[in-house]
């Protein structure tokens, strides 16, 4: 939190630690600021000690710690430091919006980011939806990675323990080896949720730049072994889960409340308790006295965020997590829904990562995956994002009389099949000429009717071609469905053939259309100055001349 007292003095400080220039990084302990230098010598440190913000310097030559002794409220002064001088709170990412590149720096890139800032500006909604899905897209970022590794150490122990022709009849089962490999192999895989739900309320507090290490105890004790899984909870036939689930017996025999919910796997709960954590840390911040402040604040923000969170958060956010997994399932498995809605999510995909609501998946994908071990969600993406590839792809063919296009094109398709990062191939190729997007939505929507049709389920991780990875070989009992014959490795290989052939030709077929070829030509003579009717014109009386002359030599 930033305060008023300390702006001159968090000034001060960086100037006489000699800047930008000199400072490495940073952190805070309980009463000191330590600094990473490059050159102490060049440190003011008469200015440090007679300045009313320091009580003292202590130099650990050891540890490269440059230390600077600031008191009990160093919290605040650190955040304040940070603020002012335009670093991240990690003490070490400058923030400069303010960098300025010079004309000789402007190259074939740096033209194509400008060109992607400008129409992620035009398409990105705007406002409290805008922050939202910033929030989001802070939150689950840092755990992007461990959840692919996650993914495929699950994949590894599906394929082990799958059973293929009946009964006993895994590779697990086949050979000792294998069997107590699979063995490990869940060791490591069985607590991953736990540690999402963990990591979760870790994130949510470093993206409202407040103390992390808050956010990692509430989650551990919203997850302890004193409270029940949801999943533990059977209610028999009439029987419902608020009135089976055990709980406290505060206001008397007889009536059970609050109940004893473990947040382990409830990430929309858990994501709305982090940030009323959150803003319990902020408001004990505003704590005048420090001793009282640093006695009071961990008890408060534990004690309050606790009780929070069982009497309001735990039911409410257990009867909407249990349905909207429901619902999702619902959709992804009625005879009927399935063929209408997943479909459409895979063709509206594209046009999602274009405003950013994207993000707004994957709470939903991690929630499914939870509850019944696999979702149907994850395999849209890698078909949505190897198809955006595959566009832009096709666009460059159909045009490849342009020779700077095929730098661009290729490259950003690539990228975009093999890494899953498609804005460059939407926001320079697809969207900007509008048909290889609407082609991809088309080739998509085709390939997600095999995957809803074979009931082909993934687990959340790469949404790239190894995406591929990520598909199970059948879908997870709790979903009440089956995989066709052959599995989901085979039937999710289908599904991405499906979806980018049908993208491809899309992709030629309506570049052929008069008004799309006409855009595409108007577009391309403004970006690289060359006429593709020309160009196209020039070709073919050129192979018509090669033509003639082979048939006069002839």
């Amino acid at each position: 939190m930033i305060k008023k007292d300390y702006i001159n003095s968090a000034q001060e400080l960086f100037n006489s630690l000699g800047g930008y220039e000199n400072i490495i990084s940073f952190m805070h302990c309980m009463t000191r600021m330590r600094f990473q230098l490059k050159n102490w010598d060049i440190v003011n440190e008469e200015e440090i000690k007679k300045a009313s913000y320091s009580t003292g310097i202590k130099k650990n030559v050891g540890g490269n710690e440059y230390q600077v002794i600031i008191g009990m409220d160093v919290k605040n002064f650190y955040e304040t430091f940070c603020k002012i001088n335009n670093y991240d709170i990690d003490g070490k990412t400058i923030i400069d919006n303010n960098i300025k590149v010079s004309s000789d720096d402007i190259n074939f890139v740096t033209k194509q980011n400008d060109e992607i800032s400008k129409m992620k500006g035009k398409f990105r909604v705007k406002g409290i939806t805008n922050k939202c899905l910033s929030f989001i897209s802070k939150v689950f970022s840092p755990i992007v990675y461990p959840l692919i590794g996650y993914g495929l150490l699950l994949t590894i122990w599906s394929l082990l323990t799958v059973e293929w022709n009946g009964t006993n009849t895994s590779a697990g089962d086949s050979v000792h080896f294998l069997g107590q490999f699979a063995d490990i192999l869940n060791v490591l895989t069985s607590t991953f949720s736990l540690f999402i739900t963990i990591a979760v309320g870790y994130t949510v507090f470093k993206a409202m730049r407040c103390t992390p290490i808050y956010g990692i105890l509430i989650a551990v004790v919203l997850t302890a072994p004193g409270l029940i899984n949801m999943g533990d909870v059977k209610p028999e036939e009439g029987q419902t889960i608020l009135g089976q689930y055990p709980g406290w017996t505060l206001f008397g025999e007889g009536t059970t409340y609050p109940f004893k919910i473990n947040f382990n796997g409830l990430m929309v709960p858990m994501i709305i308790v982090a940030i009323f954590g959150a803003y319990m840390e902020r408001w004990t911040s505003k704590i005048k006295n420090v001793t009282a402040r640093n006695i009071l604040s961990l008890v408060l923000i534990i004690a309050v965020t606790f009780l929070f969170s069982v009497f309001i958060i735990a039911p409410i956010g257990m009867l909407f997590t249990n349905y909207l997994s429901i619902s999702v399932n619902w959709l992804s498995t009625n005879y009927i829904a399935k063929y209408i809605a997943v479909p459409l999510i895979g063709a509206l995909y594209g046009p999602l990562v274009i405003t950013g609501l994207h993000h707004s998946l994957t709470p939903i994908i991690l929630q499914g995956q939870a509850m019944y071990g696999a979702t149907i969600i994850q395999g849209l993406c890698t078909l949505s994002n190897v198809s955006q590839g595959v566009a832009t792809i096709a666009f460059v063919v159909l045009n490849r009389k342009v020779k700077q296009l095929k730098e661009l094109g290729i490259s950003n398709g690539v990228s975009s099949i093999i890494g899953g990062i498609t804005e460059p191939s939407l926001f320079t190729v697809n969207l900007k000429h509008l048909y290889p997007l609407i082609a991809c939505s088309i080739g998509v929507f085709c390939g997600s009717l095999v995957l809803v049709a074979s009931n082909t389920y993934a687990l959340q991780g790469a949404s790239s071609i190894f995406g591929y990875l990520m598909f199970q070989h059948k879908a997870p009992d709790a979903t009440g469905v089956s995989t066709w014959f052959g599995g989901g490795f085979l039937w999710g290989a289908i599904s991405i053939l499906v979806s980018c052939c049908v993208t491809f030709l899309m992709t030629i077929i309506l570049g052929k259309v008069k008004y799309f070829s006409q855009r595409t030509r108007n577009l391309l003579l403004e970006d690289f100055n060359e006429d593709i009717f020309e160009l196209k014109k020039t070709y073919k009386e050129n192979k018509k001349i090669k033509t003639n002359k082979v048939k006069q030599t002839k």
